[in-house]
Formats: structure tokens, C-alpha cells, sequence
């Protein structure tokens, strides 16, 4: 590991520097080490030779002097051996010469040199021998500086030769290797660069027949073949490039021609319709779906030869027999369809096989075009020329020299001329004179330029009387563009002028009551509230809706809604004193304006005129008629400073009389916008109220007349709201109703009170019905049965356990539908009751049909009951009459005595009410329901 890393920074390092560099330092260390090397030999072996000569020359001299010695030693002659000793001084290397007598121990000669050099010495020493005997010693003092200096220039010598060879091989084998190696190196190294950029053009050329020359034409072959490569691989981009541009070309042609489909497939004014050989559809367009009164769902249930009519079908058959799937396709023909209400449609059809991937025809593209209108067309051309006799408008033609050929009914009537009168006269017979040349020849220049002019003139009939009349001139070209004919259409603008007016009339006032409508009264109270905001004074707008007329309206027919609404227009307008203005907003609601008051109090004498006024019946279509109004009024600039604001509130205030029972009137205050806030934050609590349970039921025992007994129950809904508390139903069910949850809510009581009569059963309590109410919407919903067979079902309950509780306009407000339902749910075993009976209008021979188990009189009619004698008749009558058809009665609101002992003498079979008790949770009922009779505290105290 450690020498991997080593290898790798060295080779990091040495990828620092040039080639040339490399070499040149490789070199000068090939040839200084060796260099170096042999240097360093060759000086330490002449420094030997040098010192062994030294040595040499040292042990002759030394021998010279002692065997010089011998006899004058012996002799004791020191003139004998001086000169030899000065011989001998004579060498510079020689410092001092001593001989020294053994036998007396003194220095017999000494020889020393004055200069003495200030460097290395050496002794040498060498016993004197006479006659086998030692007589002396001779010692000898060598200066060894000069084999110093001589090995020093002997260095010096060797450097420069060491210096000078490097020298001149460093630049031989530069010179060689930058001519042989590192030029050619460079020339690859630029050549490889080429490559690695792609710039392949110029070739490389390489004439060397060394290794170098062998890579370079290498380098120049792949060079070749790298280009060819490039260029081919450039050439099959470029045509991939072409073919994946070819395919996004197809593709989007495709994707256009699949819009265009689709576009033409949805967007086409002619039906399209795609079907399974055996006729089953596959798909339709809008179209088609409109042509046949089908929604598409509706339509795939069907199989298209059901949408033939019976005298096409053997001519629809026998094209795809013989056409379609033969040829794999049938030219246009006319058949006759049926849609989805059984009329029949004319229509015309082309048919095209459509085919799968492997060319099999497997689907029938049919494309039908409604004909209803060419045949109406071909109709209108036979009816043309009666219309052109019979059309109020009269009609002139004349030729392109602009004489009379042919004139209708209505221009003889109009002008007074007969048609013999003019044929081949010239327009200009009928001139009134009022017109001058330039007039004409303006008009005349327009139908040449333009092809026809229309504007206002005056004519003369044949009477001479001059006339207003609207013209619209034509001119007729044929194939090639040259005028032909001249039509002429003009219609007397005196009757025009009548209807302008009374188009003006309809503009500003209501047809059907003569009364100013919303556009003119708003224009009418804008300028009050002008002259009030002038003048500093105040002004009144008093909404009024008529209580219950849609029910009369519905009950007894339109016409007589609209005979009431007449009448009742003539008589508010009657109430209403010099400048005030009375106007029917639209419906039964009307808008009046006093634009004048004194304070809010001379807007409630206006509202009370108008009730008073409305209070006796009108007699209609054998009927009396009874009708109220419910009013509510807003006080400018108080209430609002412009119409909209006075009309919102005023809206606003004629609710809340409503909602106070009606019959009544109610100024605007800002309680109503208190009232408002509290309704918005109740629809925005009630979606969740479900999510969290916070619905309750209470229940309101139905007790026996006769013995007392709790015979059922009515559950009605709590919510147990978290801010405001327990509120009744009064206070969220028409918000439900109004935002779409009383569904939801209803089947949520239906759930509910199957699960506690169910818990009551499990407690052995006493068996009793349960009833539940339902909503108008709640009752229309197709899946009711299957809600109340599933609730039931879950909870181990029988139809017979539950009653379900419906208003009589509920039930009156689609008769057919409401019998259908009512067969649903008496199917299943339910109970029937109508609740708040006798408030409606419904017809005796309807409430036949329903098969209602129960009828539930009104709390209106018990209220007053016995004092009020025409309550007690209608509550006689009711509980005849549920008699007479075999149905169970119950009296609502039931809170006093009296009124039990009454409906207890009358036959009634149940009551429930104060009386007996209110509405109670489901654990209070329990107690209820153990002891299982509730009388009247009176009626057990006197019994």
C-alpha cells in the first residue's frame, strides 16, 4: 500500500516537467555520476602513487644518509658527513636532517632549513649499522606540503577534464537527442494534440524509418481512420438527426391528424356515432347525443338498431350487408331515426368501416346529418309563394332596366296599385316628390357598389296619400356577376311607429299589470333620492311579496295567478297618493316608492293602506281567494343612499316579515344584518356538524286518545351547536336546505333513529313506530328506498317499525313521481303520513293515490280549536275524511285540554303536543317509555 502511494506521487511529480527536461536531467546524471565516479577513482589512485612515491624517495634518502653515516659515525668525522648532509638539503622537500650518536647519546650532525613551511611533516627514522653494531640513528624531517599541492592541481587537472568531457557530451547528446528524439517527440506530442481536438485535416507526414517514424505513421493511420469515423459517424448523425426530424414531423402530423379527429369528432355540426357490428355504440359526439336526446351513458345502453325506425332498418341493414362491409363503405342515404321521446328524425347517412390493426373490419362510423331543416326548406319553397302573396311587407321585383315584374299582396294593399297596374311600369310611379335627384342616384350608386341599400323614404299610394315606408333594396346577380333582378321589401313605417311605441312601453312597464317595472321604477327613485339628497328630506321603498301565491299559482293555473296578480296591482295602486309609485319587480313581488315622507311612520300608513286594501278575497274562477302581503321597508339616506342598497334591505326586511308569520310589515334594521352574520356562520359550521356528531334527536311521544298509550314516537332533529348552544331545527334546516346538505343530515336521521328504536327493542322497552321526517329534496333522491331498506336492515328492523313523515307539498309538488316513490317505500312495508295536512291544496282523488296510512292536522288548525269554529270544522272534516279512507289521524300541537277532550270526542285516534310532553332526549323518552301511558295531568285527575 505504502509503496503504491509512493509510485503515485512520484509519478505526480514527475508529470511536472517536460519530457526535454526529464531527458536532459537523465543525462547529465548519466554522464556526471559516471564521470564523477571514475574522477574520484583516478585521484585516489594517484594520491596512492603520489604518497608511495614520497615514501619511496623518503626511504632512499634515509638509506643514502645512513649508510653515508657509517664511517663518519665510526670516525666520528662530522666534516666527512656534512657534505653529504648538505646534498641532501638540497631537496626542498627535506626540512631537517639529524644523526644522532647512540654510543654518547648527543646529535652528531643537524642540518635545518631557514624557511621553514608552515604545513603537514612526517618523520622518518633508521638506525645506523657498522660492523653488525648500532653506532647511530639518522632522522629526517619531511615537508608533506607539497604532495598537498600536488594532489590539489592533480584534482584541479581532473575537474576541468570531468567539466569539459560533460560538456561536450551533454551537448552532442542534446543536440542528438533533440534532432533524433525530443523534436520528433514534439511533433507527435502536437500531432496527438490534434487528434485529441479533432482537427483531422492535414496529414502527417513521416518519412523516418525508426521506431519514431513507425508511431508517427501510426499516429498518421489512425488519424486517417479516426477522420473517416468522424465523417461517417458526422454523416449518420446528420441522418439520424434527418430521420428523428422526419419522425417528429410524422409525429406531430399524426398528433394533428388525431386533434383534427377529435376536433372534427366533437366540434362537428353532424352527428357521428361509432357502433359494434351487432350494434352496440361505441362512442357519439355531442351532435349526435343532442340530435337523439341522448346523454352518452344513456346512448351505450342502447344498441343502434333501436334507434332505426322500423321502415329504415331493412334499408340500413342491407347497406352495411352489401356496402359497407363489401366496399368498406355506403354513399349518403335518408333513413328515419327515433330519439330518446319517440319522435322521428329524418336524417341523412354516410357509413365507413373502420378496421383493426390487421385490417378486419370491426366497427361501423356512421356520420348523420339532421334533414329536418331541408325538408322544412323543401316545405318553405312550396309555401314561398305563399308567403310572398301573403306577407305584410310588400314586395316588389323588378328586371336589371329596372322595370316592375311582379309585386304581392301587400304592395297593392300598401300603395293601393293593383299588380296589372304596374307590371312593366318603373318604380319611380310611386315618387312622392320629397326626394331630390341626389337622394336617388346616392341610393342607386349604394345597390350598384354594395349590392343593396335599405334606409327610411317617403311614397305615394294611388290615393295620392304620402306615406313613411322602410325600404331594403337588393340586387340579384347571376353566376357570372351581372345583376339580373332588383328585390324591393319595404313595410309601412307608419304601423312600425306604433310598435316603436309600444316597444317603449314594454320597455319601462310590466304587459301584464300596466304597472311601471324594475328598469323605470329604479330610474324613478334615482331622481328621488336626488331631490331628497337636495332638499335634505327622506323617502321610502316598500318591497312587497305576496304570501303563498306560488301555491295558488300552481293549484289553480297561471292564468288565474295572473288574473289575481292584476287585481291585486289595481288595488295597491289605488292606496297610493299623489307621487307615489307602485312597480312590479317581477313574480308576485312589488316595489313602492314615496318619495316624499315625513318620518318612518308615514311609511307604515302606506304599508297598512296596502293591507288593508289586500284583505278581501277576490273571486277567481269560481274561488275565493284569500291573500296576504308580507312587507318590508327601507328609509333613505338611513337604510341606503342608492336603489340597490334600498331594495337589499328593504329584500332583507320583507324576510324577516315573512319569517315573523307573515301578513305583515317590517322596517330594516341592522338586527337583520346581525341576523344575517349569524346565518353565514351557521352554514359555515353545519358542513362539519356531521364530522363531528353533533346532531342530536329528541323525541315527541304520539299518545292514544282513548287509553293513553305512547303508540309511536316523532324524532326530530337538535344540533348542539358549540358556540350557540342547542338549536332547534328552525334555525339551520333552511340553510341546509338552501346549501345542499339536507340530504346528508335526513340520512343521517334515518340512521339514527333506526339505531336508538333498535337499542329501545334490545332494553325490552314497548314496541312503538318511529317517525322520521323528509325534505322536498330528500324525497326525490332515487336511492330513498334503497337508504331506508339499508338503515333498516342494518339495525335488525321491518318497514312496519318506521313512518315516514312527508309535507303535502311535498307530496303535490310532482304527483307521478311522488306515486312512485310512495310505491317504493309502502313496498318495503313503511308507513306513510302527510304532515302539516290541510295547509296545501291537495286534490282528494290524489290523496287516494298516495295510500297514506296517516294524516297529520295541521298545529294551525288544532291551535284555535274549540273556540275558533272554522278551525274545528276543518279539523271535523279531516278527521271524517280520514275516516272514510281507513287512515290513522294525529293531531299536532296539541297544549290543551280542551283541545283533547275536542279531538277525543271527534274520533281523532292520536295527539302530540305540550300537553303531553316535548320533544326529550332519547334517555329521557326511556322513562317515558317504561311507563308506557301519558295522559293529561287534568284528564287522570278528574278521571
Amino acid at each position: 500500500m505504502t509503496s503504491s502511494r509512493q509510485s503515485a506521487v512520484n509519478q505526480t511529480v514527475a508529470s511536472r516537467f517536460s519530457l526535454r527536461v526529464v531527458v536532459l536531467v537523465a543525462v547529465i546524471l548519466g554522464l556526471l555520476i559516471p564521470a564523477s565516479i571514475i574522477t574520484v577513482l583516478g585521484f585516489g589512485l594517484q594520491r596512492d602513487n603520489m604518497v608511495a612515491q614520497l615514501e619511496t624517495d623518503q626511504r632512499r634518502l634515509l638509506d643514502i644518509v645512513a649508510l653515508g653515516m657509517q664511517e663518519p659515525l665510526w670516525n666520528l668525522s662530522r666534516q666527512a658527513g656534512s657534505p653529504l648532509i648538505a646534498s641532501v638539503m638540497e631537496d626542498s622537500r627535506v626540512i631537517s636532517v639529524r644523526v644522532t650518536d647512540t654510543q654518547s647519546n648527543t646529535v652528531f650532525l643537524y642540518a635545518l632549513r631557514s624557511e621553514r613551511r608552515i604545513g603537514g611533516v612526517s618523520f622518518v627514522q633508521k638506525p645506523v649499522i657498522y660492523r653488525g653494531e648500532e653506532i647511530g640513528q639518522v632522522t629526517i624531517e619531511f615537508d608533506t606540503e607539497h604532495l598537498t599541492i600536488a594532489q590539489s592541481n592533480q584534482l584541479k587537472n581532473l575537474l576541468m577534464i570531468l567539466f569539459a568531457q560533460l560538456g561536450l557530451s551533454i551537448l552532442l547528446i542534446v543536440g542528438i537527442l533533440h534532432s533524433r528524439f525530443l523534436k520528433p517527440m514534439r511533433t507527435l506530442t502536437e500531432q496527438a494534440t490534434h487528434l485529441a481536438e479533432l482537427h483531422l485535416d492535414t496529414p502527417f507526414l513521416w518519412e523516418r524509418k525508426d521506431e519514431i517514424g513507425r508511431l508517427g505513421r501510426h499516429l498518421e493511420w489512425t488519424r486517417a481512420e479516426l477522420k473517416r469515423l468522424i465523417d461517417e459517424l458526422r454523416a449518420k448523425t446528420l441522418a439520424l438527426e434527418s430521420d428523428i426530424a422526419r419522425r417528429r414531423e410524422v409525429e406531430d402530423a399524426l398528433r394533428r391528424s388525431e386533434n383534427k379527429y377529435r376536433e372534427l369528432f366533437w366540434s362537428n355540426l353532424d352527428g357521428i356515432v361509432i357502433s359494434s357490428l351487432d350494434g352496440q355504440v361505441i362512442d357519439a359526439n355531442p351532435a349526435f347525443l343532442n340530435l337523439m336526446c341522448y346523454s352518452l351513458d344513456q346512448l351505450k345502453l342502447q344498441n343502434f338498431w333501436s334507434l332505426i325506425a322500423p321502415e329504415s332498418e331493412g334499408m340500413e341493414r342491407f347497406n352495411l350487408d352489401n356496402k359497407v362491409l363489401r366496399f368498406g363503405y355506403c354513399d349518403e342515404f335518408e333513413a328515419s331515426y327515433i330519439n330518446r321521446f319517440g319522435n322521428v328524425v329524418p336524417v341523412s347517412v354516410k357509413t365507413v368501416a373502420m378496421r383493426d390493426s390487421f385490417g378486419r373490419i370491426n366497427a361501423v362510423w356512421r356520420m348523420v346529418r339532421d334533414i329536418s331543416e331541408k325538408r322544412v326548406a323543401e316545405e318553405r319553397m312550396q309555401l314561398a309563394a305563399k308567403v310572398f302573396e301573403n306577407t305584410v311587407e310588400g314586395i316588389m321585383i323588378t328586371d336589371a332596366d329596372k322595370r316592375i315584374r311582379s309585386v304581392n299582396r301587400a304592395f297593392s294593399q300598401i300603395t293601393g296599385f293593383g299588380q296589372q297596374e304596374v307590371l312593366g311600369q318603373k318604380p319611380d310611379m310611386l315618387s312622392s316628390g320629397r326626394h331630390d335627384e341626389t337622394f336617388y342616384e346616392a341610393m342607386w350608386s349604394a345597390i350598384n357598389e354594395h349590392g343593396s341599400w335599405q334606409g327610411e323614404l317617403w311614397n305615394r299610394r294611388k290615393n295620392g296619400e304620402v306615406y313613411p315606408e322602410w325600404l331594403a333594396i337588393s340586387a340579384v346577380r347571376n353566376a357570372v356577376g351581372e345583376i339580373t333582378h332588383y328585390v324591393a321589401i319595404f313595410s309601412d313605417l307608419s304601423e312600425r311607429k306604433a310598435a316603436d311605441e309600444r316597444i317603449q312601453f314594454l320597455a319601462h312597464f310590466d304587459v301584464l299589470t300596466g304597472l311601471p317595472n324594475r328598469a323605470h321604477i329604479q330610474d324613478r327613485v334615482e331622481l328621488a333620492i336626488q331631490n331628497a339628497t337636495r332638499d335634505n328630506e327622506r323617502l321610502a321603498l316598500l318591497l312587497l311579496d305576496l304570501d303563498r301565491f306560488k301555491t295558488i299559482n300552481e293549484s289553480l293555473g297561471h292564468s288565474a295567478g295572473d288574473a289575481l296578480l292584476q287585481v291585486l296591482a289595481e288595488r295597491i295602486r289605488s292606496t297610493l297618493l299623489t307621487g307615489e309609485v307602485v312597480a312590479r319587480q317581477g313574480g308576485d313581488e312589488f316595489i313602492v316608492l314615496l318619495p316624499l315622507i315625513a318620518d318612518p311612520g308615514s311609511a307604515a300608513l302606506a304599508a297598512e293602506r296596502i293591507r288593508e286594501v289586500l284583505e278581501p278575497p277576490v273571486e277567481l274562477f269560481n274561488h275565493s281567494i284569500s291573500i296576504t302581503p308580507s312587507i318590508g321597508i327601507s328609509v333613505f339616506p338611513d337604510d341606503g343612499r342608492d336603489f340597490e342598497t334600498l331594495v337589499r334591505n328593504a329584500d332583507a326586511a320583507m324576510y324577516h316579515a315573512k319569517s315573523a308569520g307573515r301578513n305583515s310589515y317590517k322596517f330594516y334594521t341592522a338586527d337583520l344584518n346581525a341576523r344575517a352574520r349569524e346565518i353565514l356562520e351557521i352554514e359555515s359550521q353545519l358542513r362539519y356538524a356531521l364530522d363531528r356528531d353533533e346532531f342530536v334527536l329528541h323525541y315527541q311521544p304520539q299518545v292514544d286518545l282513548k287509553t293513553g298509550e305512547i303508540i309511536g314516537a316523532e324524532a326530530l332533529i337538535r344540533w348542539q351547536h358549540p358556540e350557540l348552544g342547542l338549536l332547534g331545527p328552525v334555525r339551520f334546516i333552511e340553510v341546509a336546505e338552501e346549501r345542499g346538505f339536507i340530504v346528508q343530515i335526513g340520512n343521517w336521521v334515518i340512521q339514527e333513529a333506526c339505531r336508538q328504536l333498535a337499542q329501545w327493542r334490545r332494553q325490552g322497552l314497548p314496541r312503538i313506530s318511529l317517525a322520521v321526517n323528509l325534505s322536498t329534496l330528500q324525497f326525490r333522491q332515487q336511492d330513498l328506498a334503497v337508504h331506508l331498506q339499508r338503515a333498516l336492515s342494518a339495525h335488525g328492523l321491518v318497514g312496519s317499525d318506521l313512518d315516514v313523515e312527508v309535507t303535502e307539498s311535498v307530496i303535490m309538488d310532482d304527483v307521478e313521481t311522488t306515486i312512485h316513490t310512495i310505491d317504493r317505500i309502502k313496498s318495503m312495508g313503511l308507513q306513510l303520513s302527510i304532515d302539516d295536512f290541510g295547509t296545501g291544496y291537495s286534490s282528494l282523488s290524489y290523496l287516494k293515490r298516495f295510500k297514506a296510512d296517516k294524516l297529520k292536522i295541521d298545529r294551525s288548525f288544532v291551535r284555535d280549536i274549540p273556540m275558533d269554529a272554522d278551525d274545528s270544522a276543518i279539523a271535523r272534516a279531516i278527521i271524517n275524511m280520514a275516516k272514510n279512507l281507513n287512515m290513522t289521524v294525529i293531531a299536532e300541537g296539541v297544549e290543551t285540554i280542551e283541545q283533547w277532550k275536542f279531538l277525543d270526542r271527534e274520533g281523532c285516534h292520536a295527539a302530540q303536543g305540550y300537553l303531553l310532553a316535548k320533544p326529550v332526549p332519547a334517555k329521557e323518552f326511556e322513562r317515558l317509555l317504561e311507563k308506557g301511558v301519558l295522559l293529561p295531568e287534568r284528564l287522570t285527575s278528574s278521571a
